[in-house]
């Protein structure tokens, strides 16, 4: 892996860790709902690091932060169809789930976009 990839890596470990943590406050506080939230947002980093593998073995360096944002892509575009149905269906609790997995996918494309 690319000392590029090393480093994603490392910030997308360091997010989990940070998000795990708040979540497990929450839990000891018996907010259980915004703990569940946020577990949701701890996986995105998880599968943002399979992706992200994915890409590095199939396209060179210099075209692996477009191959990394297509695929990605792919994934996160279920999750804003699903934040537009639970506005539909006002299911507040969905909505917050996927809000949670928005907020770290963007702050993933960020850092993709700041390191490719």
């Amino acid at each position: 892996m690319s000392e590029k990839g090393q480093e994603f890596f490392k910030y997308l470990d360091d997010r989990k860790s940070a998000v795990l943590s708040e979540v497990k406050s929450l839990a000891a506080e018996d907010r259980t709902d915004e703990s569940n939230i946020l577990k949701a947002k701890a996986n995105i980093y998880d599968i943002s690091k399979a992706v992200f593998g994915v890409a590095e073995k199939a396209v060179s360096e210099e075209q692996l932060r477009d191959e990394f944002l297509k695929k990605f892509g792919n994934i996160t575009g279920q999750w804003e169809k699903a934040y537009e149905q639970a506005k539909v269906h006002d299911d507040s609790y969905k909505i917050l789930v996927e809000e949670a997995k928005l907020s770290a996918v963007s702050e993933i494309k960020e850092k993709a976009a700041e390191l490719f």
